[in-house]
């Protein structure tokens, strides 16, 4: 695939995705273009404190999170709506 067209896919999954996957995105990116920079999410305090908060409201019920298979399904009909178009 030449690097155009990956710029363009790269750009169509960002345009799909939710903030949660904004923000793995961007670590993953980040991590990927820094290799010799170490980082440790547990020592960092908004990361533990979004996990904190995650747990807190898959624990009270206001969040009732989702399957694998629900995930899996909502970015195979994401992608397909984007392809479609």
């Amino acid at each position: 695939m030449a690097p155009i067209a990956k710029r363009q896919r790269l750009h169509e999954y960002i345009d799909i995705a939710n903030n949660h996957d904004i923000d793995n995105l961007l670590q993953y990116v980040e991590n990927s273009m820094e290799p010799d920079i170490p980082y440790n999410k547990w020592d960092d305090p908004e990361f533990v404190a979004e996990m904190e908060e995650r747990v807190k409201s898959l624990e009270n019920g206001t969040d009732k999170g989702r399957t694998w298979e629900e995930v899996k399904e909502a970015a195979r009909r994401a992608i397909k709506a984007k392809t479609a178009k």
